[in-house]
């Protein structure tokens, strides 16, 4: 698990491999305490009162964003691995020459990572806006 954290001298597509099991485990938790949170209702009015105000507190509106933005990151960058495993972002094949080159460097792949930044950012914003507000 420690070279998961070892960044320096990854490429773009490690690092978003990082973040995908990151923003996975930060939902996993997410889930797990959401049914533990939606099953204290059968202890009364009481319980579920005193945990709907941690739900509206700033730290709990802070945990949510935290969630919305792993789910749409998670969620884009799932989309992309689909992509790039039905060849759709890869480059076409071609005879290997000395210096090798990247399929990382197509230039369908670059623009679906910007284009990714862009809309997950734009997303969360609006999400961070919606859940202060």
């Amino acid at each position: 698990m420690r070279e998961w954290f070892r960044v320096f001298g990854w490429n773009k597509e490690r690092v978003l491999f990082l973040f995908h099991r990151i923003t996975g485990w930060i939902l996993t938790f997410f889930i797990v305490g959401h049914v533990i949170f939606v099953h204290e209702v059968v202890y009364g009015r009481g319980t579920w009162n005193s945990l709907l105000l941690l739900d509206s507190s700033i730290l709990g509106k802070i945990l949510l964003i935290i969630v919305t933005a792993s789910l749409i990151f998670h969620g884009i960058n799932g989309v992309r691995i689909m992509l790039i495993e039905t060849g759709v972002l890869l480059t076409k094949p071609k005879e290997q020459e000395y210096p090798y080159t990247v399929w990382l460097t197509g230039k369908r792949h670059q623009i679906y990572v910007l284009a990714m930044g862009i809309i997950g950012i734009a997303l969360t914003i609006l999400a961070g806006l919606v859940i202060l507000v």
